[in-house]
């Protein structure tokens, strides 16, 4: 006990505080400069079943471990248990941020060669987002080919598309895709 005193008891710091949710900021705080620097230049529509959720667990765990390491060394064990596990809980709060605002960005920075796959459209709807007047649209498609390089889902399109596929009735669509740099399939277009 005495010696847990001499390391100010089971009182953390505030700093240390602050440094264990490095997980969820520091992925907060990249999602914000990539935004600032590049924006929407390069494409992040990511093709359903084709997601970085895994890639963004491994981001997550990385930078939790590395994180409850760096911040936890020359603690007392209870205090190094503590910051691993506030990282931890830090961590899984940023994973969405990694899955859907930093890796769908990296993902689109190099494309491989694109493809044109025929879809059939089985829907058109819209939604609007929440505490806001924007509409978004979407089509529910399914491919045609069985070894299409996307699969069946809800895809995010323009307006100007919900628009000229309602008015035409559209049965079959073709959407432009390419392999992304970490391997997610990108919808660069549609036609």
């Amino acid at each position: 006990m005495d010696k847990m005193m001499d390391h100010g008891g089971l009182r953390l710091s505030g700093r240390v505080l602050l440094l264990s949710a490095t997980p969820f900021v520091l992925p907060l705080l990249l999602t914000f400069a990539l935004a600032l620097t590049i924006g929407e230049s390069w494409p992040r529509q990511i093709a359903p079943g084709s997601g970085l959720k895994l890639a963004g667990l491994l981001a997550t765990a990385g930078v939790t471990a590395l994180v409850a390491l760096w911040v936890g060394r020359g603690l007392p064990t209870p205090m190094r248990r503590f910051v691993a596990l506030f990282a931890m809980v830090t961590g899984l709060m940023g994973w969405p941020v990694w899955s859907v605002g930093i890796l769908p960005s990296l993902n689109g920075a190099q494309l491989g060669p694109r493809q044109t796959v025929t879809m059939a459209v089985e829907g058109l709807e819209t939604s609007r987002r929440t505490k806001s007047n924007v509409i978004d649209h979407w089509a529910r498609l399914r491919p045609i080919e069985p070894d299409a390089p996307v699969a069946a889902g809800r895809y995010f399109i323009d307006e100007a598309s919900h628009v000229r596929w309602t008015a035409t009735r559209a049965t079959t669509v073709k959407l432009e895709v390419a392999s992304g740099a970490l391997g997610a399939v990108v919808v660069t277009g549609t036609e």
